[in-house]
Parts: C-alpha cells; sequence; structure tokens
C-alpha cells in the first residue's frame, strides 16, 4: 500500500481482491516438490503445517517415483508438536482429532507459542506413535501424488505445493487439499536474444553446505594465499577460498560473507563464521574456478547457495589502490567503516552486533521461564560480548582459548611466543581477553577450554605431558584474573585420552596454583571414546565435571573426518550409536553425582534431541549465541512434557 501510494496510485486503478480460504484441523499437512526427469519430494507432518514452518518438527521425507509411484527412499521424521484450530465457545470440547496418532493438549503459554497466544490455533504434544511411526499410509501417499500429476498437467512449470489432508465430520472420508501453489520457474517463454549483455562466467547457481545463517550480496574475493600478514583481503567483500583456516581472522571479521570449497559444518572455520554473524557456505566444489575476483556474488547461508547476481556486470574489478584497505594495513576494529567500501548489504540479522535486536532479545529473556536445565553459551571473540546482553543464559559453558587466542595474540602462534620466550606477554594479553568474558557473565561461571592446537598430531592434553610449559603458562592466565578479582573462571581440559593425562595436568595445577578459590572446577572434555569406559576412573582421580564435544565424539565414533565435505552426509550427530553413548555419559555422570554438559554444534543443528538430553538428566546445554533463542524453547518444551508425563503418571497411578 506504501508502495501503490507513493507511486501516486489509487486504490480503483489496482482492483486489489482478496482471497478467503477455509481451514479445518488436520490430520497431516505437508509440501510436494516436483522436479521434471527426477523424483519427487514430500515432506509430512502431523496436524497443521504450522509445526513444518516454524522449523519445530523435523518432518517425515520421502523421494517418490513420480511415473509409478514408487517410494525410492524415506526417511523418518521427529514431530513432537502439531497445530490444530481450537474449538469454538459454542462448540463441544473434543478431544482434538488425531487420526493414526494420539496428542495431548498443551495448556496456552505465551513463551512456547508467542504468535498463537491470542488466535484459533492451540499446540497439541504428540505421543509416542507419531514420533515412531510414518504418518501418511501408503494410500494416502498414492493419492497426494495422483492430484500432484492432475496440477503438473496444467502448469508447464515445475511446482512446490503445500497440501492438507482432513476428515470430514460424523465421516470416515478424508478430503485432500492444496492450500498453495509456487512456480519453480516459469513456462517455456521464447528468448529474446541480446548482444549488450556479455555471457556470465559464473554458473547460475553453485550448492554446498550451510554453514552460517544470513545473507550477503558484495563483490568477490578468491583468496589463495594462507598468510593474512603476506597478502591484502578488501573489507567488506565476499571471501572466497579452498579451505577457511582459523587464522584467516583478520579477513573474516571484514568479510561480508565466506564460500569455501573445502571443510564441513563442525570446521573451525565454520565456527568462527556462526560466531561472527556472516553467512558462511562451504563444500562448494569448484567454488574458486568458478568465481574470479571482482565478480558480484549473493551468498545464502541459509540454504547454502551461492548466486551470480545481475550487479556484477556494472560492477569493475577492485584495482591494487582499492585493496590497500586490508585487514593488515588498517584498523580491523572499524569494521563499520570498512564495510562501506564495497557498498554490500547485509539482512538486518546477519551482523552480530546488530542494535536493533536488542529490544527483541529483552522481550525474550523477559518472556522466559526458569529452566531446571542450564542454558551456556559457546564464544571466542569478544565481538560476541555484547551479544550476550539480555539474553536468558547461565554463564558460558565453552570458551575456545584457540580461537580467544586469535584475537588476544594478533593471530600469533601461541607457539612463537612460548619459543621467544614472551611469557608476560602471553599472560597479560590472554588474561586481559578472558577477564573481558568473566566480568561479562559474573558471577556466573564461564568455562575456558586450555589450547588444543591439534599441530604434529599432538591433540590436547596429550601435548601437555611433554611440553608442559605452554600449559603452565595458561594457568597462569587463570590464577591472575582469579587474583583480579572473577573467582567464577573454571578449567575444562581438551581431548582427554587417559586418566594418567588428567592425573598429570591435575599435578601441574596443583604447582603453579595452588591456593585456588574453593568454587574452582577442574572438567575435562568428554570427547574422546575412551571416557565412556573410564568415566569412574576419571571421577576417582579427581574429575569434577564432563563437557560432550559432540563434534570430535561423532567424527571418532563413525570414523568421519567433520572437515570433510565429501563424508558429510555421514557426519551424522543424531547417529543411533552417538545419542547412546550421550545417553550414557548422562547417566554414568548422575551416577557419579558430577555436572554434565554438551557443547558441540549437534543441539543447534538437531533441535530435536534437546528433548532426549533432558529426559536422560543432562545438567546444561552450551550453544552458539544464535542458537539461545531456539534452544530456550526447545528446552522449556522438553521439561513441560516431562511434568505432564510424570502428572498422568500420579493420576493414573
Amino acid at each position: 500500500l506504501f508502495y501503490w501510494q507513493r507511486c501516486g496510485l489509487g486504490i480503483q486503478q489496482i482492483n486489489p481482491a482478496v482471497l478467503v480460504q477455509p481451514i479445518a484441523s488436520a490430520i497431516a499437512a505437508g509440501e510436494l516438490k516436483t522436479n521434471a526427469g527426477a523424483a519427487w519430494e514430500i515432506q509430512a507432518t502431523c496436524g497443521l503445517g504450522m509445526s513444518l514452518t516454524r522449523g519445530e518438527n523435523i518432518p517425515d521425507y520421502y523421494q517418490v517415483q513420480p511415473e509409478t509411484g514408487a517410494v525410492k527412499f524415506q526417511r523418518l521424521g521427529y514431530k513432537t508438536l502439531a497445530y490444530n484450530l481450537k474449538a469454538g465457545d459454542e462448540e463441544p470440547k473434543e478431544k482434538p482429532q488425531t487420526r493414526n496418532w494420539t496428542a495431548s493438549l498443551i495448556p496456552d503459554s505465551a513463551f512456547l507459542l508467542p504468535d498463537f497466544a491470542n488466535s484459533c490455533v492451540e499446540v497439541l504434544a504428540l505421543g509416542e506413535t507419531a514420533q515412531t511411526e510414518y504418518i501418511l499410509e501408503q494410500s494416502q501417499l498414492q493419492k497426494i501424488i495422483e492430484l500432484t500429476k492432475k496440477a503438473t498437467a496444467e502448469f508447464d512449470s515445475d511446482l512446490i505445493l503445500k497440501w492438507t489432508i482432513d476428515q470430514t465430520a460424523n465421516s470416515d472420508e478424508l478430503q485432500f487439499y492444496f492450500t498453495q501453489l509456487r512456480l519453480l520457474k516459469g513456462g517455456k517463454v521464447p528468448l529474446i536474444e541480446s548482444k549488450s549483455i556479455a555471457p556470465a562466467r559464473i554458473p547460475a547457481i553453485l550448492r554446498g553446505l550451510a554453514a552460517a545463517s544470513g545473507k550477503a550480496e558484495a563483490i568477490a574475493q578468491v583468496m589463495t594465499n594462507f598468510h593474512p600478514e603476506n597478502a591484502e583481503f578488501l573489507a567488506g567483500s565476499i571471501l572466497v577460498a579452498r579451505t577457511i583456516e582459523p587464522n584467516w581472522l583478520p579477513w573474516l571479521k571484514v568479510a561480508a560473507g565466506v564460500v569455501a570449497e573445502e571443510g564441513g559444518l563442525t570446521a573451525h572455520g565454520a565456527i568462527l563464521a556462526r560466531e561472527l554473524g556472516i553467512p558462511a557456505v562451504v563444500g562448494v566444489a569448484g567454488a574458486t574456478r568458478a568465481i574470479e575476483t571482482g565478480d558480484w556474488v549473493l551468498v545464502d547461508g541459509d540454504s547454502g547457495e551461492v548466486f551470480a547476481t545481475a550487479q556484477q556486470d556494472a560492477i569493475e574489478k577492485p584495482d591494487s589502490n582499492q585493496l590497500r584497505d586490508t585487514a593488515t594495513n588498517a584498523d580491523i576494529q572499524s569494521t563499520a567503516a570498512k564495510m562501506s567500501i564495497a557498498n554490500y548489504q547485509l539482512s538486518s540479522s546477519d551482523r552480530s552486533s546488530n542494535p536493533a535486536s536488542q529490544p527483541r532479545r529483552a522481550e525474550f529473556a523477559e518472556s522466559v521461564a526458569p529452566t531446571a536445565t542450564q542454558l551456556l553459551v559457546n564464544v571466542s571473540q569478544t565481538s560476541s560480548i555484547d551479544r550476550l546482553k539480555n539474553l536468558p543464559i547461565d554463564g558460558i559453558g565453552l570458551l575456545r582459548s584457540e580461537l580467544m587466542a586469535l584475537e588476544a595474540l594478533d593471530c600469533q602462534n601461541p607457539k612463537v611466543l612460548l619459543q621467544e620466550g614472551r611469557r608476560s606477554e602471553f599472560v597479560d594479553r590472554m588474561a586481559d581477553c578472558l577477564t573481558l568474558f568473566a566480568a561479562a557473565v559474573s558471577p556466573q561461571p564461564i568455562f575456558y577450554r586450555s589450547l588444543d592446537l591439534r599441530e604434529s598430531g599432538t591433540d590436547g592434553s596429550f601435548s601437555y605431558t611433554f611440553e608442559p610449559e605452554l600449559f603452565d603458562w595458561e594457568l597462569s592466565v587463570l590464577k591472575k584474573v582469579c587474583e583480579s578479582g572473577y573467582k567464577n573462571v573454571n578449567l575444562i581440559l581438551p581431548f582427554v585420552r587417559s586418566v594418567e593425562e588428567f592425573v598429570y595436568c591435575q599435578q601441574r595445577l596443583e604447582t603453579i596454583w595452588k591456593n585456588r578459590p574453593a568454587q574452582f572446577q577442574l572438567w575435562i572434555m568428554a570427547e574422546v571414546p575412551s571416557v565412556l569406559f573410564l568415566l569412574p576412573d576419571y571421577v576417582k582421580a579427581g574429575v569434577q565435571g564432563i563437557s560432550i564435544g559432540t563434534n570430535d565424539l561423532t567424527q571418532f565414533l563413525l570414523g568421519i573426518h567433520r572437515n570433510s565435505e565429501q563424508v558429510a552426509s555421514g557426519f551424522y550427530g543424531r547417529d543411533r550409536a552417538v545419542m547412546r553413548a550421550i545417553e550414557q555419559l548422562i547417566r554414568q555422570a548422575q551416577a557419579a553425582d558430577i555436572p554434565c554438559s554438551i557443547c558441540g554444534d549437534a543441539t543447534a543443528l538437531y533441535p530435536e534431541i534437546v528433548e532426549s538430553l533432558v529426559r536422560w538428566g543432562i545438567s546444561s546445554i552450551s550453544v552458539n549465541v544464535d542458537a539461545v533463542e531456539q534452544t530456550c524453547r526447545a528446552i522449556a518444551r522438553a521439561e513441560q512434557r516431562l511434568l505432564m508425563q510424570a502428572a498422568r503418571s500420579i493420576i493414573n497411578n
């Protein structure tokens, strides 16, 4: 309306129309995507399609051969909620219509359903049947395929169809409806030949793994030099490279987005991109060949797609003078000034320090009901501190020291400082950085994970046993921060393989820092599978808590490299072996009466596992800042479900 008004168009000239569709309580709903010459994709969930649209359920998924109706592939979803219509005041309050699945009504909750608190929609908690069985029967699936064939005959295009199934009153007859239709591409329109536009060098689209959410459109810069100190990067451009190294932090801080040929969702480059709030797509085959420096591209970190945009033809490649504004020759703290160089656009939620999001976060925090399960955050960059404000968190569950050191030491390798004997510089700079985090959440706890540089195959605490001096320096950092007044700092040892390694590190701690505060705790990361068999021994040796690192635990249980895009589909944090290992660790920790946290990316990538974690008795869940709200709601739903189950059990007994 505003646009029409600005154009001087009267309402009579537009002849607007309002489309009104009836809605009924649904048995199932979902989406079907046709694909000429290939399998059709079908998603299905219980009730109305809102749980699918809102991302609260993982739908059942099918690939079908349209000609025969044969199911080529199917995967069971994870469905915990269903939406349906409330009964009107004049209508009898009957049990919700739930063919093939059982459900119970969840009372209205402004926290769980802020968008539907005063609407005609109610939310149902699904029973076990809906979570362990497919929602669609074979006959229903075939009916959807049959109706879709009729729809595709009307359009010379692939379609996305939203469908719903309901049941007529006083009848067993099912009614199938298409509620929305969208063309994926236009019909066959004759092409108009134009010689004024040069053929595009870049494919219309590149695909990879969606590693960090958001969208960014800017000039691309392809980087082949792996050393930031020896290369120049145009601030505000899209960083395109074969792989993203953690020591590229100066570039990442001023980049609009990231495209990488290699790497998985749990690689350090992807983790940094998520924390910095820049969109990233990894595992994009041939990106450095398909894209050239100076091309204008759009990175979609939500869909994992990279587009060549029309603006590229009007943009000249930056010359060497433009490239002088680099991360090495400019103050990287003046990020906003550098961003204006490329005149790129970011979605409002992309940059970590977006002030517009603060009121919304405050409103969210005020609406949060207390939960028994603690919610913590994973951080490493001081730029994340502002994002912690007004979030309902109980502290910092994982401070990745090796990533924090990139910022604190200006990307110098800590071992270089060690070799040059620059102890006081290391301790002072690391302590200054750690103090900022400790102050931000005080008096809530912060768990500092000591350096895991992973050089020459010497991962984690094993490296401390033959090179203890750097670990001693870190202990001095913790001591200095604590003595400055922040006694909320705790230590997590990374990648512990054996009880002997832990005992050695514990002895170093006793030597360097004898007079520790009573509340100081020494934990270990539970990421090497040996901890599954040795946890009681660790506790006897003095371990006071564990934090499950799902990224490495998944890698070593399944034998799949976490950073490999070739086997990314096999790196599955919901694998039964992984989930059973996590359950075993939680229950062992309970038996030993020590806290158990989980801090990998699994809870953000697979939010549906939160309910299982809560049911097993997890003490705390630590996630990246951008996953806090999603995880907070998941914890609340899980705890409410447990309370409902307990209440039913009492009533039935």
